[in-house]
């Protein structure tokens, strides 16, 4: 099977349709993405249990090798759309290449072009995380999010009810009632680094958005940050990223290039 998407700066990238692919079928793919995740962190949950449960898998090729994956999922409430990055894990030696960022790019822009969307008025894109230097990220580049936009920093009521929708339907707990974006036991005993090193420290800003039982380390809790737009938006904000992430040569790929039908 060919899943082969697009090239940048020798990196190929692919993407599979897991609602459209038996797992049988890309066995040795699945088993390269397991041995990346390895590396990153200790999995509480076998990988192909895992990644059955998402609906497209993205990864990274450089020299005939697997350097990195991203496993996403949509979810539909009411009239809003939720793009979870489910997961996104790349090889240490391969880091700071923008791979990650390019593969959730280019996952979200999969999923425009090819669900179908009617009735959708808003998006929200969701990360859940317990590492301290993701969630500390989220809160550096929020300003202006909270400006603009719907966010967990920030957040209305219809946010709140959207994440207790989503938690329901997955059966996640929260840390506590009063922070509806804290869940619970989300990754036990996964992160393999040191809790002690200061930049794994929370912010005291991000500190106080959490409950004070708050255990990202052993039991595993994390936090949800969500940002809401309208449909339009995130259609025309992602086309604008897979520019920044592809440049132009993006513009003729079948499946997430203009030239391919929307299927809205």
């Amino acid at each position: 099977m060919d899943f082969w998407m697009i090239e940048s700066k020798g990196v190929n990238y692919y993407m599979i349709d897991l609602k459209k692919t038996g797992i049988n079928a890309i066995n040795d793919i699945i088993d390269e993405c397991r041995a990346v995740e390895n590396e990153s962190w200790k999995a509480q949950e076998d990988f192909y249990d895992y990644i059955q449960k998402c609906d497209v898998l993205s990864y990274a090729v450089i020299n005939d090798r697997i350097v990195g994956f991203d496993a996403a999922s949509l979810f539909f409430h009411n009239t809003t759309c939720i793009f979870c990055n489910d997961e996104t894990m790349v090889l240490k030696e391969f880091r700071n290449r923008n791979i990650a960022r390019n593969l959730v790019f280019a996952t979200m822009r999969w999923f425009i072009k090819n669900r179908t969307f009617k009735g959708i008025k808003h998006f929200v894109f969701m990360s859940i995380s317990g590492n301290p230097r993701i969630v500390n990220g989220y809160y550096k580049h929020s300003g202006i999010i909270k400006i603009l936009f719907d966010c967990s920093f920030n957040a209305s009521d219809e946010l709140v009810d959207l994440m207790d929708a989503y938690r329901n339907k997955y059966k996640i707990s929260l840390v506590h009632k009063d922070y509806p974006f804290c869940v619970k036991n989300m990754f036990p005993g996964s992160h393999a680094f040191s809790h002690a090193e200061k930049r794994f420290q929370f912010l005291e800003g991000v500190k106080s958005c959490l409950p004070r039982d708050f255990d990202y380390f052993k039991r595993g809790d994390a936090f949800a940050f969500l940002v809401k737009v309208s449909k339009n938006f995130a259609f025309k904000f992602v086309y604008v990223l897979m520019v920044i992430a592809y440049g132009k040569k993006f513009f003729s790929h079948k499946g997430i290039g203009i030239f391919a039908r929307d299927a809205d």
